[in-house]
Protein backbone atom coordinates (compact mmCIF):
# COMPACT_ATOMS: atom_id res chain seq x y z
CA UNK A 1 0.00 0.00 0.00
CA UNK A 2 2.64 1.90 0.86
CA UNK A 3 4.47 1.52 -2.50
CA UNK A 4 1.22 2.30 -4.18
CA UNK A 5 0.66 5.53 -2.65
CA UNK A 6 4.47 6.50 -3.07
CA UNK A 7 4.19 5.83 -7.15
CA UNK A 8 0.67 8.21 -6.72
CA UNK A 9 2.10 10.89 -5.24
CA UNK A 10 5.43 10.39 -7.59
CA UNK A 11 3.12 10.57 -11.12
CA UNK A 12 1.11 13.52 -9.35
CA UNK A 13 4.43 15.46 -8.70
CA UNK A 14 5.72 14.82 -12.32
CA UNK A 15 2.16 15.85 -14.07
CA UNK A 16 1.99 19.28 -11.64
CA UNK A 17 5.96 19.81 -12.86
CA UNK A 18 4.91 19.60 -16.53
CA UNK A 19 1.87 21.69 -16.31
CA UNK A 20 3.70 24.36 -14.39
CA UNK A 21 6.70 24.47 -16.94
CA UNK A 22 4.56 24.31 -19.76
CA UNK A 23 2.85 27.36 -18.75
CA UNK A 24 5.87 28.73 -17.51
CA UNK A 25 7.38 28.28 -21.19
CA UNK A 26 4.44 29.39 -22.61
CA UNK A 27 4.59 33.40 -20.51
CA UNK A 28 8.16 33.30 -21.09
CA UNK A 29 7.46 32.90 -25.05
CA UNK A 30 6.23 37.40 -25.06
CA UNK A 31 8.96 39.74 -24.56
CA UNK A 32 8.02 43.57 -24.46
CA UNK A 33 8.94 45.90 -27.12
CA UNK A 34 10.25 49.89 -26.70
CA UNK A 35 6.83 51.85 -27.98
CA UNK A 36 7.50 55.28 -29.61
CA UNK A 37 3.82 56.11 -27.97
CA UNK A 38 1.99 55.86 -24.82
CA UNK A 39 -1.37 56.25 -26.05
CA UNK A 40 -3.91 52.96 -26.29
CA UNK A 41 -2.85 50.76 -29.50
CA UNK A 42 -6.40 49.35 -30.30
CA UNK A 43 -5.31 46.75 -33.86
CA UNK A 44 -2.47 45.89 -35.42
CA UNK A 45 -2.05 44.86 -38.76
CA UNK A 46 1.40 43.07 -40.65
CA UNK A 47 2.17 42.05 -43.86
CA UNK A 48 4.94 40.03 -44.06
CA UNK A 49 7.63 39.27 -40.73
CA UNK A 50 9.25 42.69 -41.37
CA UNK A 51 6.65 45.18 -42.19
CA UNK A 52 3.85 46.06 -39.48
CA UNK A 53 1.52 49.10 -38.21
CA UNK A 54 -0.35 49.75 -35.33
CA UNK A 55 -2.91 52.21 -34.42
CA UNK A 56 -5.60 53.47 -31.90
CA UNK A 57 -6.17 56.57 -29.46
CA UNK A 58 -5.60 60.04 -30.36
CA UNK A 59 -5.26 59.27 -34.76
CA UNK A 60 -1.66 57.68 -33.53
CA UNK A 61 -0.33 54.99 -36.09
CA UNK A 62 2.95 53.62 -35.72
CA UNK A 63 4.92 51.92 -38.63
CA UNK A 64 8.07 48.98 -38.29
CA UNK A 65 9.67 47.80 -41.11
CA UNK A 66 12.37 45.48 -39.71
CA UNK A 67 10.30 43.18 -37.47
CA UNK A 68 9.27 45.24 -34.63
CA UNK A 69 13.09 46.22 -33.02
CA UNK A 70 11.81 49.81 -34.23
CA UNK A 71 9.00 51.62 -34.57
CA UNK A 72 8.40 54.82 -35.99
CA UNK A 73 5.48 57.20 -35.59
CA UNK A 74 3.31 58.05 -38.74
CA UNK A 75 1.30 61.46 -38.87
CA UNK A 76 -2.32 60.35 -39.59
CA UNK A 77 -3.70 63.66 -39.64
CA UNK A 78 -6.25 63.20 -37.31
CA UNK A 79 -6.82 63.08 -33.68
CA UNK A 80 -9.63 60.92 -33.34
CA UNK A 81 -9.89 57.80 -32.25
CA UNK A 82 -8.74 54.68 -35.37
CA UNK A 83 -10.88 51.69 -34.43
CA UNK A 84 -9.03 49.82 -37.34
CA UNK A 85 -6.19 49.47 -39.77
CA UNK A 86 -5.36 46.92 -42.35
CA UNK A 87 -2.66 46.70 -44.89
CA UNK A 88 -3.09 44.41 -48.51
CA UNK A 89 0.64 44.59 -48.70
CA UNK A 90 3.58 46.74 -47.50
CA UNK A 91 2.79 49.73 -49.29
CA UNK A 92 -1.30 49.82 -49.65
CA UNK A 93 -3.26 50.47 -46.46
CA UNK A 94 -6.42 51.75 -44.97
CA UNK A 95 -7.38 53.25 -41.44
CA UNK A 96 -10.87 53.93 -39.95
CA UNK A 97 -11.67 56.66 -37.67
CA UNK A 98 -15.52 57.47 -36.64
CA UNK A 99 -16.50 61.66 -35.26
CA UNK A 100 -19.41 60.92 -33.10
CA UNK A 101 -19.69 64.67 -32.31
CA UNK A 102 -20.22 65.45 -36.11
CA UNK A 103 -21.36 61.86 -37.27
CA UNK A 104 -19.47 59.74 -39.81
CA UNK A 105 -16.90 57.82 -40.67
CA UNK A 106 -13.61 59.29 -41.93
CA UNK A 107 -11.31 56.56 -44.32
CA UNK A 108 -7.76 57.00 -44.44
CA UNK A 109 -5.64 55.34 -47.15
CA UNK A 110 -2.19 55.16 -48.08
CA UNK A 111 -0.22 54.39 -51.29
CA UNK A 112 3.43 54.53 -49.71
CA UNK A 113 3.23 52.17 -46.20
CA UNK A 114 1.99 55.37 -44.27
CA UNK A 115 4.27 57.95 -45.42
CA UNK A 116 1.20 60.06 -46.33
CA UNK A 117 -2.37 59.35 -45.09
CA UNK A 118 -4.85 60.64 -47.33
CA UNK A 119 -8.50 61.29 -45.68
CA UNK A 120 -12.12 61.17 -46.87
CA UNK A 121 -15.48 61.27 -45.31
CA UNK A 122 -17.41 57.97 -45.94
CA UNK A 123 -20.30 59.04 -48.59
CA UNK A 124 -22.95 58.07 -46.25
CA UNK A 125 -22.64 59.70 -43.16
CA UNK A 126 -25.64 57.62 -41.23
CA UNK A 127 -23.17 54.69 -41.25
CA UNK A 128 -20.91 53.93 -38.35
CA UNK A 129 -17.74 51.78 -39.54
CA UNK A 130 -16.03 49.91 -37.55
CA UNK A 131 -13.73 46.95 -39.49
CA UNK A 132 -11.97 46.35 -42.56
CA UNK A 133 -11.47 42.82 -44.16
CA UNK A 134 -9.04 43.49 -47.60
CA UNK A 135 -9.63 40.32 -50.22
CA UNK A 136 -7.50 42.42 -52.44
CA UNK A 137 -7.29 45.92 -53.96
CA UNK A 138 -10.46 45.92 -55.08
CA UNK A 139 -12.35 43.57 -53.48
CA UNK A 140 -12.80 44.27 -49.85
CA UNK A 141 -15.54 44.34 -47.15
CA UNK A 142 -16.09 46.78 -44.07
CA UNK A 143 -18.46 45.84 -40.56
CA UNK A 144 -20.21 48.24 -38.06
CA UNK A 145 -22.88 48.77 -36.33
CA UNK A 146 -26.64 48.22 -36.55
CA UNK A 147 -25.96 45.13 -38.87
CA UNK A 148 -23.84 46.82 -41.33
CA UNK A 149 -21.64 44.34 -44.07
CA UNK A 150 -20.60 46.57 -46.98
CA UNK A 151 -18.84 44.66 -50.03
CA UNK A 152 -17.20 46.71 -52.57
CA UNK A 153 -15.24 45.41 -55.98
CA UNK A 154 -13.90 48.23 -57.54
CA UNK A 155 -11.38 49.10 -54.53
CA UNK A 156 -13.95 51.39 -52.98
CA UNK A 157 -15.50 53.66 -55.42
CA UNK A 158 -19.15 51.68 -55.23
CA UNK A 159 -20.25 49.77 -52.01
CA UNK A 160 -23.02 47.43 -51.63
CA UNK A 161 -25.06 46.88 -48.30
CA UNK A 162 -24.86 42.65 -47.69
CA UNK A 163 -28.09 41.46 -45.77
CA UNK A 164 -28.11 39.64 -42.51
CA UNK A 165 -31.58 38.28 -42.94
CA UNK A 166 -34.23 41.03 -41.07
CA UNK A 167 -34.18 38.85 -37.39
CA UNK A 168 -33.71 40.62 -34.21
CA UNK A 169 -29.96 40.07 -34.11
CA UNK A 170 -29.27 41.57 -37.83
CA UNK A 171 -29.19 44.82 -36.07
CA UNK A 172 -26.17 43.69 -33.69
CA UNK A 173 -22.82 45.55 -34.21
CA UNK A 174 -20.61 43.64 -36.53
CA UNK A 175 -17.25 43.70 -35.08
CA UNK A 176 -15.13 41.37 -37.48
CA UNK A 177 -15.21 40.07 -40.30
CA UNK A 178 -13.26 36.86 -42.18
CA UNK A 179 -13.15 35.24 -45.56
CA UNK A 180 -11.61 31.90 -46.80
CA UNK A 181 -12.26 33.00 -50.76
CA UNK A 182 -14.42 35.17 -52.07
CA UNK A 183 -17.76 33.09 -52.13
CA UNK A 184 -17.24 31.88 -48.21
CA UNK A 185 -17.03 34.28 -45.12
CA UNK A 186 -17.69 35.05 -41.67
CA UNK A 187 -18.61 37.76 -39.52
CA UNK A 188 -19.14 37.96 -35.78
CA UNK A 189 -20.79 40.54 -32.92
CA UNK A 190 -23.16 40.93 -30.52
CA UNK A 191 -24.43 43.02 -27.67
CA UNK A 192 -23.04 42.93 -23.79
CA UNK A 193 -25.20 41.16 -21.61
CA UNK A 194 -27.58 40.63 -24.69
CA UNK A 195 -26.22 38.15 -26.76
CA UNK A 196 -23.26 37.70 -29.61
CA UNK A 197 -23.68 35.99 -33.12
CA UNK A 198 -22.12 34.63 -36.13
CA UNK A 199 -23.03 35.12 -39.43
CA UNK A 200 -22.22 32.88 -42.72
CA UNK A 201 -22.12 34.02 -46.12
CA UNK A 202 -21.96 31.57 -49.15
CA UNK A 203 -22.47 33.97 -52.05
CA UNK A 204 -19.80 36.32 -52.21
CA UNK A 205 -20.93 38.20 -49.16
CA UNK A 206 -24.31 39.47 -50.49
CA UNK A 207 -26.43 37.22 -48.33
CA UNK A 208 -25.56 36.68 -44.67
CA UNK A 209 -26.93 33.74 -42.41
CA UNK A 210 -26.99 33.74 -38.66
CA UNK A 211 -25.68 30.26 -37.67
CA UNK A 212 -24.64 31.00 -34.00
CA UNK A 213 -25.34 32.90 -30.73
CA UNK A 214 -23.41 32.99 -27.50
CA UNK A 215 -24.19 34.72 -24.46
CA UNK A 216 -21.91 37.28 -24.79
CA UNK A 217 -20.62 39.81 -27.69
CA UNK A 218 -17.98 37.69 -30.11
CA UNK A 219 -15.02 40.06 -30.85
CA UNK A 220 -13.33 38.12 -33.38
CA UNK A 221 -13.49 35.32 -36.18
CA UNK A 222 -10.86 33.51 -37.85
CA UNK A 223 -11.47 31.93 -41.10
CA UNK A 224 -9.23 29.35 -40.76
CA UNK A 225 -9.55 26.29 -43.76
CA UNK A 226 -12.39 25.77 -45.68
CA UNK A 227 -13.51 23.38 -42.73
CA UNK A 228 -12.23 24.78 -39.41
CA UNK A 229 -12.97 28.34 -38.16
CA UNK A 230 -12.55 30.05 -34.84
CA UNK A 231 -14.05 33.13 -32.70
CA UNK A 232 -13.45 34.90 -29.40
CA UNK A 233 -15.54 36.86 -27.08
CA UNK A 234 -16.93 37.06 -23.42
CA UNK A 235 -17.27 39.47 -20.79
CA UNK A 236 -15.46 40.03 -17.46
CA UNK A 237 -18.46 38.64 -15.10
CA UNK A 238 -18.48 34.86 -17.18
CA UNK A 239 -14.54 35.32 -18.70
CA UNK A 240 -13.22 34.93 -21.89
CA UNK A 241 -14.68 32.37 -24.44
CA UNK A 242 -14.11 30.56 -27.50
CA UNK A 243 -16.29 28.96 -30.56
CA UNK A 244 -15.05 26.35 -32.74
CA UNK A 245 -16.71 24.94 -36.09
CA UNK A 246 -15.22 21.71 -37.89
CA UNK A 247 -18.31 22.02 -40.89
CA UNK A 248 -16.96 25.82 -42.70
CA UNK A 249 -18.59 27.60 -40.13
CA UNK A 250 -22.57 26.46 -40.76
CA UNK A 251 -22.24 24.42 -37.08
CA UNK A 252 -20.22 26.08 -33.89
CA UNK A 253 -19.59 24.63 -30.13
CA UNK A 254 -19.63 27.27 -27.93
CA UNK A 255 -17.40 27.37 -24.74
CA UNK A 256 -17.07 29.84 -21.92
CA UNK A 257 -14.06 29.11 -20.16
CA UNK A 258 -14.47 30.90 -16.42
CA UNK A 259 -10.35 32.92 -17.29
CA UNK A 260 -11.08 36.89 -16.59
CA UNK A 261 -11.16 39.08 -19.63
CA UNK A 262 -12.91 39.11 -22.54
CA UNK A 263 -11.45 37.85 -26.09
CA UNK A 264 -10.42 40.45 -28.34
CA UNK A 265 -8.45 38.57 -31.24
CA UNK A 266 -8.13 35.43 -32.68
CA UNK A 267 -4.46 34.85 -33.59
CA UNK A 268 -3.55 31.11 -34.75
CA UNK A 269 0.37 30.14 -34.49
CA UNK A 270 -0.21 26.92 -35.77
CA UNK A 271 -2.99 24.55 -36.29
CA UNK A 272 -3.11 23.57 -32.57
CA UNK A 273 -1.85 26.88 -30.65
CA UNK A 274 -4.34 29.80 -31.02
CA UNK A 275 -3.05 32.84 -28.53
CA UNK A 276 -6.30 35.44 -27.21
CA UNK A 277 -5.23 38.50 -25.31
CA UNK A 278 -7.84 39.31 -22.81
CA UNK A 279 -7.28 43.29 -22.60
CA UNK A 280 -7.95 44.64 -19.34
CA UNK A 281 -7.40 41.53 -17.44
CA UNK A 282 -3.94 41.75 -18.76
CA UNK A 283 -4.14 37.84 -19.62
CA UNK A 284 -3.85 35.69 -22.42
CA UNK A 285 -6.08 31.98 -23.13
CA UNK A 286 -4.03 29.84 -25.06
CA UNK A 287 -4.42 26.38 -26.32
CA UNK A 288 -1.91 23.77 -27.31
CA UNK A 289 -4.89 21.11 -28.83
CA UNK A 290 -7.14 23.61 -30.78
CA UNK A 291 -9.30 24.56 -27.61
CA UNK A 292 -9.66 21.49 -26.08
CA UNK A 293 -8.12 22.84 -23.00
CA UNK A 294 -7.17 26.23 -21.94
CA UNK A 295 -4.01 27.89 -20.08
CA UNK A 296 -4.24 31.82 -18.82
CA UNK A 297 -1.07 33.43 -19.25
CA UNK A 298 0.22 36.63 -17.72
CA UNK A 299 1.04 39.03 -20.67
CA UNK A 300 4.29 40.51 -20.30
CA UNK A 301 4.93 43.23 -17.55
CA UNK A 302 1.07 43.05 -17.14
CA UNK A 303 0.01 44.65 -20.49
CA UNK A 304 -3.31 44.92 -21.68
CA UNK A 305 -3.14 43.34 -24.91
CA UNK A 306 -6.51 43.98 -26.98
CA UNK A 307 -4.89 42.49 -30.20
CA UNK A 308 -2.46 40.03 -32.15
CA UNK A 309 -1.49 38.53 -34.64
CA UNK A 310 0.68 35.97 -36.12
CA UNK A 311 2.52 35.96 -39.87
CA UNK A 312 3.83 32.19 -38.88
CA UNK A 313 5.02 30.21 -35.94
CA UNK A 314 7.90 32.47 -35.58
CA UNK A 315 6.77 35.54 -35.72
CA UNK A 316 3.94 37.22 -33.60
CA UNK A 317 3.03 40.97 -32.35
CA UNK A 318 0.73 42.07 -29.76
CA UNK A 319 -0.82 45.71 -29.13
CA UNK A 320 -2.21 46.94 -26.08
CA UNK A 321 -2.91 49.86 -23.40
CA UNK A 322 -0.35 52.78 -22.48
CA UNK A 323 1.14 52.09 -25.98
CA UNK A 324 2.29 48.39 -24.92
CA UNK A 325 3.75 46.49 -28.15
CA UNK A 326 4.65 42.55 -27.60
CA UNK A 327 6.70 40.24 -29.43
CA UNK A 328 6.47 36.35 -29.64
CA UNK A 329 9.93 34.64 -29.19
CA UNK A 330 9.71 30.99 -30.65
CA UNK A 331 10.12 28.91 -27.89
CA UNK A 332 13.37 27.34 -29.31
CA UNK A 333 14.70 30.75 -29.62
CA UNK A 334 14.74 31.34 -26.03
CA UNK A 335 16.98 28.33 -24.81
CA UNK A 336 15.08 24.39 -25.26
CA UNK A 337 17.36 23.86 -28.13
CA UNK A 338 20.63 23.14 -26.71
CA UNK A 339 23.01 25.41 -27.44
CA UNK A 340 25.62 23.23 -28.21
CA UNK A 341 24.15 21.68 -30.79
CA UNK A 342 25.31 23.39 -34.16
CA UNK A 343 22.52 24.25 -36.26
CA UNK A 344 23.22 22.70 -40.28
CA UNK A 345 20.42 24.95 -41.96
CA UNK A 346 18.20 27.79 -41.35
CA UNK A 347 14.90 28.33 -43.18
CA UNK A 348 13.60 31.45 -43.84
CA UNK A 349 9.84 32.97 -44.77
CA UNK A 350 8.99 32.69 -48.05
CA UNK A 351 7.74 35.96 -50.15
CA UNK A 352 5.91 37.08 -51.12
CA UNK A 353 2.97 36.18 -47.99
CA UNK A 354 0.16 35.84 -49.15
CA UNK A 355 0.88 34.86 -52.19
CA UNK A 356 -0.65 34.27 -56.13
CA UNK A 357 0.50 32.73 -58.72
CA UNK A 358 3.79 31.88 -57.37
CA UNK A 359 6.41 32.52 -54.32
CA UNK A 360 10.39 32.13 -53.33
CA UNK A 361 11.40 29.94 -50.47
CA UNK A 362 14.85 31.05 -49.09
CA UNK A 363 17.14 28.63 -47.01
CA UNK A 364 20.49 28.70 -46.14
CA UNK A 365 22.83 24.76 -45.73
CA UNK A 366 26.23 25.70 -42.92
CA UNK A 367 27.00 21.65 -43.91
CA UNK A 368 26.56 19.45 -46.38
CA UNK A 369 23.80 17.43 -46.20
CA UNK A 370 20.90 15.62 -47.82
CA UNK A 371 17.94 18.39 -48.22
CA UNK A 372 14.10 17.74 -47.90
CA UNK A 373 11.39 20.39 -48.72
CA UNK A 374 7.68 18.91 -48.11
CA UNK A 375 4.83 21.03 -48.38
CA UNK A 376 1.90 20.01 -46.19
CA UNK A 377 -2.08 21.18 -46.40
CA UNK A 378 -3.37 22.81 -43.01
CA UNK A 379 -4.17 19.65 -41.55
CA UNK A 380 -1.04 17.77 -41.58
CA UNK A 381 -1.80 16.18 -45.12
CA UNK A 382 1.69 15.92 -47.50
CA UNK A 383 1.01 17.80 -50.87
CA UNK A 384 4.41 17.53 -52.11
CA UNK A 385 8.06 17.61 -52.34
CA UNK A 386 9.39 20.66 -53.32
CA UNK A 387 13.23 19.54 -53.17
CA UNK A 388 14.89 16.20 -52.40
CA UNK A 389 18.35 16.26 -53.37
CA UNK A 390 22.19 16.27 -51.27
CA UNK A 391 23.55 20.11 -51.14
CA UNK A 392 26.58 21.90 -50.43
CA UNK A 393 26.85 24.97 -48.02
CA UNK A 394 25.00 27.94 -49.44
CA UNK A 395 21.99 30.29 -49.66
CA UNK A 396 19.16 28.41 -51.84
CA UNK A 397 15.90 29.70 -53.21
CA UNK A 398 13.41 27.65 -54.67
CA UNK A 399 10.22 28.99 -56.30
CA UNK A 400 6.34 27.79 -55.83
CA UNK A 401 3.86 27.73 -57.72
CA UNK A 402 0.12 27.62 -56.55
CA UNK A 403 -1.32 26.03 -59.91
CA UNK A 404 -3.31 23.34 -58.85
CA UNK A 405 -3.36 24.28 -54.97
CA UNK A 406 -6.66 25.64 -53.84
CA UNK A 407 -6.72 28.89 -51.79
CA UNK A 408 -5.70 28.30 -48.17
CA UNK A 409 -3.14 27.65 -45.50
CA UNK A 410 -0.22 25.55 -45.97
CA UNK A 411 3.43 24.10 -44.34
CA UNK A 412 6.58 23.81 -46.23
CA UNK A 413 9.26 22.22 -43.95
CA UNK A 414 13.01 21.75 -44.18
CA UNK A 415 14.89 18.89 -43.21
CA UNK A 416 18.47 17.68 -43.00
CA UNK A 417 19.67 14.98 -40.93
CA UNK A 418 19.99 17.45 -37.30
CA UNK A 419 17.88 19.65 -38.27
CA UNK A 420 13.97 20.54 -38.69
CA UNK A 421 12.15 23.93 -39.67
CA UNK A 422 8.66 24.69 -40.57
CA UNK A 423 7.30 28.28 -42.08
CA UNK A 424 3.54 29.29 -43.19
CA UNK A 425 2.16 30.29 -46.70
CA UNK A 426 -1.30 31.35 -47.38
CA UNK A 427 -2.75 31.10 -51.22
CA UNK A 428 -5.22 33.70 -51.95
CA UNK A 429 -6.94 33.27 -55.08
Amino acid sequence: MKASRKVFFSLLFLLLSLNISQSQNLQNSWTHVQSPTTKWLFRCSFVDTLNGWAAGDSGVIIHTSNGGINWEVQNSGIENFIEDICFLNPRYGWALSNDYLTFGTMVLKTTNGGDNWSMARFPDSTLIITNICFLDSMNMYLGGMSGLILKTTDGGANWIKGSLGGTFFSVFPVRRLSFFNEQYGLACGGVMDLAGTIWLTTDYGYNWTMVDTTPEPLNDVLFYTMQYAFAAGGDFEYGGSFSVSSNGGAVWHDSTLGIFGAGQSVALRTPNEIWIPLGFSQLWMVTTDTGKTWTDVLAPDSSAVYDAVFIDEDHGWGVGAGGAIVKYYARHEIGIQNPGVPVSANLFQNYPNPFNPSTTISFEILKSSKIVITLYDVLGKEIKVLLNEFMNPGQYKINVSSEGLSSGIYFYKLETADFTGTKKMVIIK
